[in-house]
């Protein structure tokens, strides 16, 4: 039987330094001929013609500088915050996961939605997996936090779009994105959850 002596914590470096690695690839993504952008955006047509691989780097072009700066500042903020939680291989499997089910949420139910670009839907699910795993060990700010998150996802599908969102992002916010991957975020905490309990028991 092992005892539970409290969440364990990581070491932040490696995977600081994964995220800088995965910053200087969307720069050069951002910074590559549009062309390259357009091959790897999700775009409706071309996933129907086969280019699966749209599900996933869609997530990681931009509309431009500023939607990139947007993402970037979440995503280092959510590495501030939550890194130290799970280990890089957690991290990478919950990115894969949540990338995935952003652009595979948008292609089977969001037929209106020709194209989209970003990391928005990832983030979202690490703030799922991120304050969802505080709010497991009974943190009560946790739980707020949460309750937040899921509120504005909530208030933006009831068409109540944040005014300043598009402004920010240089374009036209998919919001349906954020719902797809924070049910990848949840998928992949429920399950993370499910195999520490394993292990617990053991």
């Amino acid at each position: 039987m092992a005892l539970d002596d409290g969440p364990r914590r990581y070491a932040m470096l490696p995977i600081a330094s994964i995220v800088v690695a995965a910053t200087l690839v969307m720069i050069g993504l951002q910074a590559a001929p549009a062309a390259w952008q357009d091959a790897l955006r999700y775009d409706r047509v071309a996933v129907g013609a086969g280019a699966w691989w749209r599900l996933v780097t869609g997530n990681f072009v931009h509309l431009g500088w500023q939607h990139l700066a947007l993402n970037l500042a979440g995503l280092w903020l959510g590495t501030w915050l939550f890194g130290a939680d799970r280990s890089p291989r957690q991290w990478l499997a919950a990115t894969l996961l949540t990338a995935f089910t952003t652009g595979a949420g948008l292609w089977l139910f969001n037929p209106d939605v020709l194209w989209c670009v970003g990391l928005s839907g990832v983030l979202h699910g690490m703030m799922i997996i991120g304050f969802g795993g505080w709010a497991l060990t009974g943190d009560r700010i946790a739980c707020g936090l949460l309750a937040l998150v899921i509120g504005k996802m909530a208030w933006e599908q009831a068409g109540g779009d944040m005014p300043w969102a598009d402004s920010l992002a240089g374009g036209r916010v998919v919001t349906a994105a954020h719902v797809w991957g924070a049910l990848g975020g949840s998928a992949f905490l429920a399950l993370a959850t499910v195999w520490k309990g394993r292990i617990a028991r053991v």
